[in-house]
């Protein structure tokens, strides 16, 4: 390849999904684009894909050939050479706000629900392993006394119980309060990530199968 074709050549590359707040989508706001020719890439940045709906939020699976497509229309003679994935989801999200409920309100709501339903999983957990059995059991092992009372020393065996098992979430899911120990991924953000995967595969077919995969004719 001599220094001209590189010149004319253009690499594009799409994410498996991508967020725009404009509804005027245009490739360069979906795509990573190269070329060395400065001119080409400026003007293949600013060619319009598609036109979102005017919504709050929606959002449109794009092909790499319906880009290659409309790069086309305006270049006859470049190499267009693809990096990455075959199409990606353009998810729109005007800014706008909507509803009642404040932001700071909506965070307090979900820290009582994600509070409650934990507290309530543990208990049950507890409650089907005799968890509190098993305590009266080491409880009379170590000192002998076989009362079933709540005795202060029974009462702190079970306080530092709650606190372990306080500790250890802390730490497996490496979070404390406003510190995140460590650069790595948390389990939690691992599993994230894992779910949003699965939900772009399934909204890539689905789109595909209802016929609304922006691609070539």
């Amino acid at each position: 390849m001599n220094k001209n074709q590189q010149e004319k050549t253009l690499y594009i590359a799409l994410e498996q999904s991508i967020l725009v707040n404009s509804p005027y989508v245009t490739i360069g706001d979906i795509s990573t684009i190269f070329c060395k020719d400065k001119t080409i890439d400026t003007r293949v940045r600013q060619l319009p894909v598609t036109h979102m709906p005017d919504t709050m939020r929606a959002q449109q699976v794009v092909t790499v050939m319906k880009l290659i497509e409309i790069i086309n229309q305006e270049f006859n003679n470049l190499t267009i050479e693809t990096i990455g994935n075959s199409e990606t989801i353009v998810y729109y999200d005007s800014g706008r706000k909507k509803g009642f409920m404040p932001q700071k309100a909506k965070v307090f709501l979900l820290m009582l629900i994600a509070f409650f339903g934990t507290a309530f999983s543990i208990m049950s957990y507890n409650q089907d392993s005799g968890t509190l059995g098993l305590l009266e059991g080491l409880y009379i092992l170590f000192t002998g006394n076989n009362t079933r009372e709540l005795t202060p020393t029974f009462a702190l065996g079970l306080a530092s119980y709650c606190s372990g098992l306080a500790i250890g979430m802390i730490i497996f899911f490496n979070h404390g309060i406003n510190k995140k120990f460590g650069d790595d991924p948390t389990p939690l953000q691992v599993q994230m990530r894992l779910y949003e995967q699965d939900v772009n595969k399934c909204i890539v077919i689905d789109s595909t199968r209802n016929n609304k995969t922006l691609d070539v004719n």
